[in-house]
């Protein structure tokens, strides 16, 4: 394999012709507002996007956001599944709107180019200081309403801890993802050290999956993904998941919050709120849910995101 040379103590985004990766947007740093970061992008550098088809008057249409941590034809077929649902329970065309990174969907909800959207929770953790938007459920996996963060290194690695990664390569999924690269971050600012300080290289995949496998085939040295990822692979991939080792941990987070604009009137929020709780009862979204690895919607838990509140605020405190 003919390899991309990247200078020494430089955080890079590149196009990985192994997994395909599309660059969405460069994230160049964070800005505050009331307490929160939210990231600057520019926009010139998205790329379009497909919006799945729609009909009846704009101002009608229930706009669903999401941003894909599995392969995007599992998640259109999944999510377009729910948003189908959420219309009809609203009596509104809902068409579902896909974007690579969590910063595009967090802002998109901000903007009003949505009305609800799949929060990651340290998208969520981000984002929740702004009183544009409220929590109306949260995601159960695997019985619980919380995971964790592994940070994960190939199976035959001789590397053991977080400091034998010093001068190597990680992959991360997205500058927003609590287990994708929050905690993992946040072991480093402990240490006085950064991303760009600690490791010789590091690239963004937007996709845990991808992550996963770029650490199994060795495309990098290590990789933080959520345990339901690893999870994922034991069940369906056991060869797979048996090329890696996991070497650190994080704290629990909560799971998968849902994500409304509060300008939505209070009767519809509660129609939507009500849908969540009982999609695992519906029949034409029992699927959907099981191909997510999602047991059902729960009603919010604000404190399980504390432990991401939490690295983000010590990360403000240092800069």
């Amino acid at each position: 394999m003919n390899w991309i040379r990247f200078p020494q103590k430089k955080p890079i985004i590149l196009l990985m012709a192994v997994f395909c990766l599309s660059v969405v947007f460069v994230l160049p740093g964070c800005g505050k507002m009331e307490g929160s970061e939210y990231p600057r992008i520019n926009f010139k550098e998205i790329e379009p996007q497909p919006v799945l088809s729609t009909t009846g008057n704009d101002a009608q249409t229930l706009k669903v956001a999401v941003s894909s941590v599995l392969p995007a034809t599992d998640t259109l077929t999944h999510y377009r599944a729910i948003a189908n649902v959420l219309g009809e329970r609203l009596n509104r065309p809902a068409i579902l709107i896909q974007r690579k990174s969590y910063a595009e969907v967090g802002l998109l909800l901000l903007n009003g180019g949505a009305d609800i959207a799949f929060f990651a929770s340290g998208e969520y953790a981000t984002y929740s200081g702004f009183e544009e938007i409220e929590m109306l459920a949260m995601q159960q996996r695997m019985g619980l309403p919380y995971y964790q963060g592994y940070l994960l290194v190939s199976a035959d690695s001789e590397m053991q801890e977080l400091e034998d990664l010093r001068g190597k390569s990680v992959a991360f999924s997205d500058p927003l993802s609590y287990s994708g690269y929050i905690f993992l971050a946040h072991m480093l600012w402990q240490k006085d050290e950064t991303p760009e300080s600690f490791f010789s290289r590091y690239l963004y995949t937007y996709s845990h999956e991808k992550s996963f496998r770029a650490v199994a085939n060795k495309i990098v040295d290590a990789a933080p993904v959520p345990s339901m990822i690893y999870e994922r692979a034991k069940q369906r991939n056991p060869e797979l998941a048996s090329s890696v080792r996991v070497i650190a941990v994080s704290p629990p987070t909560g799971t998968g919050p849902v994500v409304v604009r509060k300008n939505m009137s209070l009767r519809e929020r509660e129609i939507l709120r009500d849908t969540f709780l009982n999609l695992h009862e519906n029949p034409r979204t029992q699927a959907a849910l099981k191909g997510l690895m999602i047991d059902r919607y729960v009603l919010p838990r604000p404190e399980l995101f504390e432990n991401s509140r939490k690295m983000l605020q010590e990360k403000r405190t240092r800069l």
